[in-house]
């Protein structure tokens, strides 16, 4: 095997870690679904938000609290699976490729929301509320296994596995300016932590006497800390209809560092450098723009104790990072089937804003992901004989299921052993998600 050939070999495999944390490049603007309301309405919030995650969705729904509103909402158990066909390749003859399959699964328990508001009449009618999120603690198991054949037999065994925690911490203030017409206000901070790992070995076998191996562990940890500010309004033109309009900033790191650590070693003649081992670490710490700027827009109709539709668009801007300008649609419906028994039902897209993996570009993932959820919830009356010392009013307790599918692009590798081409496939890739969580509503 020609020296050329052995240094692309070469590094191929080291780029491969690359490839396998390219996905953490892939996070759209998730819709994260809170409360009992809300997720079983597919995050349709923006005009109709009345309890206290509306610091999420539109602040300005604070101001529609009477008195206090706690949420909880408590565990959400998540499964996802995502299968890229032929993601490493390598040229077996003059034109044909043999590949392996890049295999993701993920199996979550998330604590997810506590939000908590309360009027305080400072103003007038004015609520003032905070929460805790909790939206994303994946943990992302991911294998390149087998065996490929051709003038280059290569035997791989790649395997990483990312964790990945969010918590957010809101505060919010909304007020009813005139009977119909409410704004809000809110801060939001997030600390995000990421690691992950990855293994590699591989034996490489082009015959003869150049058999060699290569084995490879390498960990990668972040740790940022970001801030972003939201306002809100919510007019109502006639009773019952309801237009609400929301806007964030963008969302900037005051914090962040990244630090990775390769360890390595090869042995044989295929490597131009002979046989060595090596640990590299690298550590980075950097403030710049986490997520750009958006709005949203949605109209809502309420018939108290009977039924409510609302429809909404976020437009989401762009940035460096995220050049695609996208507006997701969500909408959904609730429908009391009893007084104490309420079914709720909502549809919403997630539409990536990464460059498309068809143009020159780092990001080498594109997904946009549509989801559907259902909900039924039950209410409990905590005090029937209205005793003044009893502070709770009443209770919901909401069990709801919701799925993701997710389709789009990934860039693969491919190895050339015979023909002279750098060019890396384009690959479909396919993402399922099924949550189910269960929530709590106090009203006191």
């Amino acid at each position: 095997m020609d020296r050329k050939c052995k240094l692309f070999l070469l590094a191929a495999l080291l780029q491969l870690p690359g490839y396998l944390f390219g996905f953490l490049e892939n996070y759209n603007n998730y819709q994260y679904l809170f409360g009992d309301r809300a997720a079983g309405m597919g995050g349709t919030f923006c005009a109709i938000g009345n309890d206290s995650t509306a610091l999420w969705y539109n602040p300005a729904g604070l101001a529609n609290i009477q008195d206090e509103k706690l949420n909880i909402s408590a565990n959400s158990y998540s499964y996802l699976t995502r299968n890229t066909e032929r993601y490493w390749q390598i040229e077996a003859t003059k034109g044909t490729y043999d590949g392996l399959d890049l295999r993701e699964s993920d199996l979550s328990i998330v604590p997810t929301s506590v939000t908590y508001a309360r009027r305080i009449n400072l103003l007038g009618h004015d609520v003032l509320g905070f929460g805790i999120f909790v939206p994303t603690q994946d943990s992302i198991d991911a294998s390149i296994i087998g065996h490929t054949e051709g003038i280059l037999n290569v035997d791989l065994h790649a395997t990483y596995r990312m964790n990945t925690k969010a918590y957010y911490g809101l505060l919010g203030y909304g007020i009813q300016l005139v009977p119909g017409l409410h704004l809000g206000v809110s801060a939001n901070m997030v600390f995000l932590q990421t690691n992950g790992g990855a293994n590699i070995s591989a034996y490489l076998d082009p015959g003869g006497t150049y058999q060699s191996e290569i084995v490879m562990i390498i960990k990668n940890d972040l740790k940022a800390l970001a801030f972003s500010f939201g306002m809100g309004l919510q007019f109502s033109p006639w009773e019952g209809h309801w237009i609400g309009a929301y806007i964030r900033t963008p969302a900037y790191r005051s914090y962040a560092t990244v630090e990775e650590t390769q360890i390595s070693q090869q042995v044989g003649p295929i490597f131009p450098d002979g046989n060595q081992s090596q640990t590299l670490t690298t550590s980075s710490s950097y403030r710049y723009l986490v997520r750009p700027a958006l709005c949203s827009l949605g109209y809502g109709y309420t018939q108290k104790n009977a039924w409510a539709w609302s429809i909404e668009g976020t437009l989401h801007f762009t940035d460096e990072d995220s050049p695609n300008r996208v507006i997701d649609v969500r909408t959904g419906i609730e429908l009391y089937v009893l007084r104490n028994v309420i079914l709720r039902g909502g549809f919403f897209t997630d539409y990536s804003q990464k460059d498309t993996v068809t143009q020159s570009s780092s990001n080498d993932e594109k997904n946009d992901f549509y989801g559907a959820s259902l909900s039924i919830s039950i209410g409990n009356e905590l005090n029937p004989l209205r005793d003044e010392n009893v502070r709770a009013k009443s209770m919901w307790t909401t069990v709801g299921f919701l799925y993701q599918y997710g389709i789009g692009h990934i860039r693969g590798f491919r190895f050339y052993t015979i023909t002279s081409s750098t060019e890396m496939p384009i690959l479909t890739q396919r993402t399922h998600r099924v949550s189910a969580f269960i929530a709590e509503s106090i009203a006191f």
